[in-house]
């Protein structure tokens, strides 16, 4: 059977799934923007049994309130300003919620008021029922501080929560109606081991699925990736550009666009063998991967020995000081090259296309200029930089051609 080795998350620097991997996530959070992503992930992957349990537990409260006025003549008012009229309501919105289109949305946000809610509320009343003679119902709460955590949907931290609310509010109501220390103890210490038993679980549960998550990120991410550089390929790159540049229109910011092209690239090869050039690429990529700072900004291998760097809305003149230090950090890597007719270390050319997305332009255009202003570089002898700003120069490339 073939092994594959695991990818070594240092090689990574800039995924967010890989930067997660290495700190453990001691707190079960990740990143802001990493947690939406995890938390959509759960909330498709529980949305069946989240439906089941949700209808459950609703019929359970509407039968409940039936058997208060019909069976235990509660008065109706009493039972509106109690069951009726908090716990019934809090179960509908949980079953509406995990059944609507919003789900993924809406669900969460309202789990985490709704079932403190209908914890608190099933306690108080479980222990009210207790004190009178109906220690039956006690039950009821040992198994929902189980199905709190496994059935519930909510996460750990919200699921806890839940049940040490209702933990707190039953043993607060048997010590208010007076129930001797006993029994009071008793119940109190069955329903702490429950939920103790269940919190233990359910957070080894969630730890696992949140690194198996991170993992199925991290591999998608691969797939994306160069091989030899770890930087994003050009597929990666040809489909998140487009995105970049919607999502510029739609904020009316200027994007940069530097290609850059190691200088005598071909000669270096031939010189030192491809297993030097192969570790001259990494060493290069690294350089330029540390300029893609912003969640925004995009450093990839755009083929051979030519990497491609978008930025999001900077300056002008910005981006003509990151493009010659960009040019200066290559240099500085002290790469010899005996044979580059440019200099003694290896260089890099880059052409620089600063465009400002609009009706007209299209990102196809945008890589079209960097790329003659690449050429444009190389033509002046290499190591060096040409930048166009599609506002303020007229170049003879101007066209910006639109996607068939």
């Amino acid at each position: 059977m073939q092994m594959y080795a695991a990818p070594d998350l240092e090689d990574l620097p800039d995924s967010p799934y890989s930067s997660e991997l290495r700190r453990d996530f001691p707190d079960l959070r990740f990143a802001p923007e990493l947690e939406s992503e995890f938390q959509a992930f759960h909330l498709e992957r529980v949305r069946a049994r989240v439906r089941f349990f949700q209808l459950a537990i609703g019929a359970l409260a509407v039968a409940e309130a039936m058997h208060l006025v019909v069976i235990d003549g509660v008065p109706i008012n009493d039972v509106f300003f109690g069951w009726l009229g908090v716990v019934v309501p809090a179960c509908l919105f949980l079953v509406w919620a995990s059944w609507s289109s919003y789900y993924e949305r809406i669900y969460l946000p309202l789990a985490r008021i709704a079932v403190p809610v209908f914890a608190i509320a099933s306690a108080f009343g479980v222990a009210s029922r207790s004190v009178s003679g109906h220690p039956d119902p006690f039950y009821f709460l040992t198994t929902y501080s189980i199905a709190l955590f496994f059935l519930g949907g909510q996460l750990f931290r919200e699921a806890l929560f839940a049940t040490a609310a209702m933990i707190i509010t039953c043993g607060a109501t048997l010590a208010y109606t007076g129930l001797d220390a006993a029994s009071l103890i008793y119940y109190v210490v069955v329903l702490t081991i429950t939920g103790a038993v269940g919190a233990f679980v359910y957070r080894g549960v969630e730890r696992q699925l949140r690194t198996s998550f991170l993992e199925r990120g991290l591999m998608g991410e691969l797939v994306a990736r160069d091989g030899l550089t770890g930087l994003k390929n050009r597929g990666a790159f040809d489909d998140y550009f487009p995105r970049m540049w919607q999502q510029a229109l739609r904020d009316r910011r200027a994007l940069a666009l530097l290609l850059i092209d190691v200088d005598h690239f071909k000669a270096y090869n031939d010189r030192y063998g491809h297993q030097a050039g192969d570790q001259t690429l990494r060493r290069v990529a690294q350089v330029v991967q540390a300029f893609a700072r912003r969640p925004l900004d995009i450093a990839a291998r755009y083929g051979g020995e030519e990497f491609v760097l978008a930025l999001f809305d900077l300056s002008a003149d910005n981006v003509r000081e990151m493009a010659d230090q960009l040019r200066t950090a290559i240099h500085d890597l002290n790469i010899v090259h005996e044979e580059s007719a440019t200099a003694a270390y290896v260089t890099a050319s880059i052409g620089v296309a600063i465009v400002a997305p609009r009706m007209g332009r299209s990102p196809d255009g945008a890589v079209q200029i960097a790329d003659e202003a690449l050429y444009s570089a190389k033509r002046s002898g290499r190591h060096c930089i040409t930048v166009v700003d599609c506002d303020q120069i007229q170049f003879s490339t101007g066209v910006f051609r639109r996607r068939a």
